[in-house]
Parts: C-alpha cells; sequence; structure tokens
C-alpha cells in the first residue's frame, strides 16, 4: 500500500473523469515542483522510477509523461525569453516567454523553424516510466499546446497586432502545430498504459479569455475536437487545463468533447456556479487555492479538502487536487495535509 493506506485503481479515476461516482474521490494533479518530490521521498536526486514511485505513495492512481511542444519558451525559444532568479520567492530560475518579439515573424520563419518530427521524436519516457508503474497505475500523457505555443513562437505583443494586421499568417502557424500535436496524439494514444491524455493550453486571464472567446472557438478548439474524438475512439479520457475565468468557453469545452476540467482557479471562478452550468458532464479538478497551500496551516487546508469532498466529491464527477499545480514554495507539510485528508475522508460509502 502506499503512504496513505490504499492502492492506485485508475479504473476508479477514469470513472470519475467521464462523469461517475466510484468509490474514493480520487487525487489529481498534472506538475508537481521535483523538489517537492525529492522532500516527499527522502531522496537527494530524482530517478525515473523515483517519479513514478512519487506517484504511488503521494496517493495518485498514475503518473505524469509528457511530450509534443510543451514549452517553447523554455525548450525551442531560448534567445527569446525572461529569465531571473528570485530569492524571495523560490530556491529555483523562474523562466517566461517574451511578450513582445518570437523567433517566428514570417512565413519564411515558418518554413525554417526546426519543427519536431512525430515519426521520429523520442518517446522511450513513455516506456520507461511504464516499467515502474505499480498495479492499479497508468500514465497520464501531457500533451503539447496550441494555442500557447504559436503565441510564444510569435511574442504576445505581436501576435496581438498580427490578429488584425495579418491572421492568415497567424492560421498557417496554428494549423502547423495543431498538425504535430494531433500526430504526436496518434502515437501516444493506443499504448496501452496511457490511460488519459491532458492538454495544457492556458487561454484565459483571472478577468476571462486573453483573446475573444469566439476567436477561440473558431480557430483553436476544431483541433482539440480532433484529438478529441481520437481519444473516444480510444475510449480515454480527454482533460482541459487552463488557468483563468473559463465561464465564457464552458460550453465551448463541452461542445469539444473534454471530459474533465482543471484547475477551476477560485480567485477566478466560483466552483458551484460551474457545476451548476455544466452538471456531470465535465468532471472538475482540483480548486484548492495554491496561496493556501503556500501560506496556510495544515489545519485551513484540511478544512478546504473536506468541504471540496462534501460540496463535490461525494456526488462524483471531482478530484482533489491544487488550483494550479505544487511549486516549490509550498511547504511539505501543507501538500500532505491535502492528500491526508484526502486519503482520509475521501471514500464515497452512500
Amino acid at each position: 500500500m502506499n503512504a496513505y493506506g490504499f492502492e492506485p485503481d485508475f479504473e476508479n479515476l477514469k470513472i470519475t473523469l467521464m462523469g461517475g461516482r466510484g468509490y474514493r474521490v480520487p487525487n489529481i494533479e498534472f506538475l508537481v515542483c521535483r523538489e517537492i518530490m525529492t522532500q516527499f521521498l527522502g531522496v537527494a536526486e530524482l530517478s525515473i522510477a523515483d517519479e513514478v514511485e512519487f506517484y504511488y505513495q503521494a496517493g495518485y492512481d498514475y503518473a505524469i509523461t509528457s511530450c509534443g511542444l510543451i514549452d517553447v519558451s523554455g525548450v525551442h525559444n531560448q534567445n527569446f525569453v525572461t529569465a531571473e532568479k528570485q530569492p524571495d520567492l523560490s530556491r529555483g530560475r523562474r523562466v517566461w516567454a517574451e511578450e513582445h518579439t518570437g523567433v517566428i515573424q514570417s512565413r519564411a520563419d515558418i518554413e525554417s523553424y526546426p519543427w519536431p518530427d512525430p515519426e521520429t521524436m523520442d518517446y522511450s519516457d513513455f516506456l520507461d516510466k511504464a516499467r515502474y508503474l505499480k498495479p492499479g497505475m497508468k500514465l497520464i500523457s501531457v500533451l503539447g499546446k496550441i494555442f500557447t505555443t504559436t503565441w510564444q513562437l510569435f511574442g504576445f505583443e505581436k501576435f496581438s497586432e498580427m490578429l488584425y494586421d495579418n491572421p492568415s499568417l497567424i492560421h498557417e502557424l496554428l494549423a502547423r502545430v495543431a498538425d504535430i500535436q494531433i500526430r504526436i496524439l496518434k502515437k501516444v494514444i493506443p499504448m496501452d498504459f496511457v490511460g488519459a491524455v491532458c492538454i495544457s493550453d492556458d487561454v484565459a486571464y483571472g478577468s476571462g479569455p486573453m483573446v475573444s472567446p469566439i476567436w477561440l472557438k473558431d480557430r483553436i478548439f476544431p483541433f482539440y475536437r480532433q484529438m478529441a474524438e481520437i481519444c473516444r475512439s480510444a475510449g480515454k479520457p480527454f482533460l482541459y487545463h487552463s488557468d483563468g475565468d473559463m465561464t465564457s468557453l464552458l460550453e465551448t469545452v463541452l461542445e469539444t468533447g473534454f471530459n474533465a476540467l482543471h484547475p477551476i482557479e477560485p480567485e477566478s471562478m466560483d466552483i458551484d456556479q460551474v457545476r451548476q452550468r455544466v452538471g456531470k458532464q465535465l468532471c472538475l479538478l482540483g480548486n484548492i487555492r495554491v496561496h493556501s497551500l503556500a501560506a496556510g496551516t495544515p489545519q485551513e487546508i484540511a478544512a478546504l479538502v473536506k468541504d471540496r469532498l462534501v460540496r463535490l466529491g461525494y456526488q462524483g464527477a471531482y478530484c482533489v487536487g491544487s488550483s494550479n499545480s505544487i511549486p516549490d514554495y509550498v511547504p511539505l507539510e501543507n501538500y500532505k495535509a491535502m492528500l491526508q485528508t484526502s486519503a482520509q475522508y475521501g471514500k464515497i460509502t452512500q
């Protein structure tokens, strides 16, 4: 058994993600800082086996792997990023995309960009992690981004200008990016040990969508609709992550074919209102405020988790997790308080 006294059961998680009600409210997280993982396990460095062991011991029914155009600002776009060490906020380094001008400014730049080839990409991380999965576990694959990748390659300021001045160039880059992501999905989805797919593509601020919700519906989500059909045909849940206020896009997310929405930031959305609007057509993931995890007490966090379990989890179509991720400035005891409370009170008895 894991550190919280139960064994992983991806089938129970799948029932929940598909809008049902299992026997236990699952935990979910798509990004846990490696520093938190090492502290949790009591190791100095993380091996691949350690990563899988962390997800097992922490009470998740899966381990995470990723592929595709995930981090173009920090990987493919290194000459156009800003980085600073902020000792007051982190023991690490923060990297974010250049807002003004990216590496692609013309059609010629699109053609000359070193695009990855899905046919020759390295998928060994899937096989390596699958070797260490405990019985009952599967992998959740976090795939690359379409909207975010496109604006990061242009730079957000330039991207915004071209929405009016040269929309055809934006559409061309979107199509190139989407083709790569869809082809990667087709490689990943047949793998038996991949249980679900998550798209992490932020499209909203705390105040609402970053661009027109009509434009997003017409230009971004049709690509995700294609991906949803691939996942549906394979019988695997298709999950969506976007920070911010997604209220005006809830129907679009539903119509696209996503099964779950993460992370329902409480600063941006009222999770009860979201539930009223979408029912159990969408499984709701997260909603435990990161600021509370970082600055609250274990007792306060336990109260938050109990509240979500009672109001949402016991009815099904809800998973316990943070309202974004578990960064390195979250105290380990607070993170453990969330997991312990979920394990203690998460069993559905009625």
